[in-house]
């Protein structure tokens, strides 16, 4: 069923990426200037955050419903000895999955640290620790041999 929608998953997924990347950037900057001018976490820290996660939640959302429809994964799956042997059909069934549910683990850990610390200067600390943490496994678990933009 999901697989007449294939063309539409990807092309979303590749279109969030650059949303997901831009706010990490931004949370990182966020709170980087936050730490250095002595900003208070509230609301600018806290509202850079959700803005990455929830977009990182869409993102591994819609990644999920494309896993389902995608044939790459499917051939993969169909014989595994052969797939696992192939290094992009590995990568898009288990490096890049694997990648990214941990870098979104990573973003929702920052959230809470970040969200429940003492101090401002330690919210920051945090944020710019776990959220740099997660973009740089994104960075890593992205396919940047694909086209960058698809339309």
């Amino acid at each position: 069923m999901l697989t007449a929608h294939y063309a539409l998953l990807l092309d979303t997924h590749c279109l969030l990426r650059w949303f997901v990347l831009l706010a990490g950037v931004a949370v990182l900057v966020g709170s980087l200037l936050g730490l250095v001018l002595e900003k208070p976490f509230k609301p600018l820290g806290r509202v850079l955050g959700l803005i990455y996660v929830s977009l990182l939640d869409t993102q591994f959302l819609v990644g999920l419903l494309l896993s389902f429809a995608s044939p790459i994964v499917h051939s993969v799956w169909a014989n595994p000895s052969v797939g696992m042997k192939v290094s992009h059909l590995r990568f898009f069934a288990i490096e890049h999955t694997t990648g990214m549910i941990i870098a979104l683990a990573i973003a929702h850990v920052g959230a809470v640290v970040s969200r429940k610390a003492l101090t401002d200067r330690k919210a920051y600390t945090a944020a710019l620790s776990w959220y740099g943490i997660s973009l740089a496994i994104i960075l890593l678990s992205i396919p940047w041999w694909r086209p960058l933009i698809r339309l």
